[in-house]
C-alpha cells in the first residue's frame, strides 16, 4: 500500500509541475492555486507512505536510496510551500515541483524494501537522526539553488530591459538574494548536525568516528564549501549574482555527494545502492 501512496504522490507532483509551467505561460493564479493544492495533497499522501512503511514493516523508512530520495522530495515540496506562502511567488514551483518529481523518479530506480533492514548498522537510532538532518540541509540548499537560478534569470531580463509579464512573475532580485542569505546559515547548520551525527553513528557501528570513506570525504568537502560561502557572505559581503552562482555550484556538489559518490567510488554507503526498479 505504501508503494501505491508513493505512486499517487508522484502523479500529484508531476501534474503540479505541469500546472506551474502553465502558470508561467499564462500567469493564471487559479492554475497556481490548483498546483499548490496538488503539492499539498502529494505531501499528505507521501506522508502516509512513510507512516505505512514504518508501521507495517517495522523500520524507519530511510534505510535505502528509494526512501531517502522520496523523503528528500517531500522536504523540497514542504519547504517550497512554506517559502511560496511567505514570498507569494508561485513561480518557484515551476522548478521545485519538477525537482521533487525527478527525485522520486530517480528513487524508483533503486531498491524497494518491504522487510526490516537486515544490516545491524541500520537498526541504530543514529540512522534517522543523521539522515533527516542531512536531507533537511540538502533540501534547504535545493531551494537556495532554485532562488539562485531565478536570480540569474531575473537579472538577465533586467539587463536586457525585457520588463514584461515574466519579469513581473519573478520575485525581485532583493527577495531572491534574501532567500539565499537566510537559507545559507540554516542549511549549513543542518548539514553540520548531519555530519556530526553521522560521525557518532560511525563510532557506534565501527568503533571510529571517521574512516575517510568516500562519502565521508565528499561530505566534508561539501561542508567546507558551504563554510566558505558563509564566510564570503558574512565577512566579504558577497551577494547578488556571485551568491546565486555559488548556490548553484554548491547544489551540484551536494547532489554529487548524495548520489554520485556511492555509485562511482563505493564505500560503506554503497550498501544502499540500486538493486531493482519500482
Amino acid at each position: 500500500m505504501d508503494l501505491v501512496f508513493f505512486q499517487i504522490a508522484l502523479v500529484f507532483y508531476l501534474v503540479a509541475s505541469i500546472g506551474y509551467v502553465a502558470f508561467v505561460l499564462t500567469s493564471s493564479r487559479k492554475t497556481a492555486w490548483f498546483s499548490a493544492i496538488l503539492c499539498i495533497s502529494g505531501l499528505i499522501v507521501q506522508a502516509l507512505s512513510f507512516i505505512h512503511r514504518a508501521v507495517v514493516y517495522g523500520f524507519f523508512p530511510l534505510g535505502t536510496y528509494f526512501d531517502a530520495l522520496s523523503f528528500f522530495a517531500w522536504l523540497i515540496v514542504a519547504l517550497f510551500l512554506v517559502i511560496q506562502h511567505k514570498m507569494s511567488s508561485p513561480i518557484l514551483g515551476s522548478v521545485a515541483a519538477p525537482m521533487a518529481a525527478g527525485m522520486m523518479l530517480i528513487g524508483a530506480t533503486f531498491s524497494y524494501q518491504t522487510k526490516g533492514p537486515v544490516l545491524p548498522i541500520l537498526h541504530s537510532w543514529w540512522m534517522p537522526i543523521h539522515v533527516t538532518f542531512a536531507l533537511a540541509g540538502n533540501a534547504v540548499f535545493s531551494l537556495m539553488a532554485i532562488g539562485g537560478l531565478l536570480y540569474i534569470f531575473q537579472e538577465w531580463l533586467i539587463k536586457r530591459k525585457r520588463i514584461g509579464r515574466l519579469h513581473r512573475l519573478l520575485p525581485s532580485l532583493e527577495t531572491l538574494d534574501r532567500l539565499n542569505r537566510h537559507g545559507l546559515p540554516v542549511g549549513f547548520s543542518l548539514l553540520t548536525v548531519g555530519i556530526l551525527s553521522g560521525a557518532l553513528w560511525a563510532d557506534s557501528a565501527w568503533g571510529q568516528y571517521w574512516s575517510w570513506d568516500p562519502k565521508e570525504t565528499w561530505s566534508l568537502i561539501t561542508w567546507f564549501a558551504y563554510a566558505a560561502m558563509v564566510h564570503q557572505r558574512i565577512v566579504l559581503g558577497w551577494r547578488g549574482k556571485k551568491a546565486a552562482w555559488l548556490a548553484l555550484l554548491g547544489f551540484t556538489l551536494v547532489m554529487f555527494t548524495f548520489l554520485g559518490v556511492s555509485s562511482l567510488l563505493g564505500g560503506h554507503h554503497s550498501v544502499l545502492g540500486p538493486v531493482k526498479g519500482m
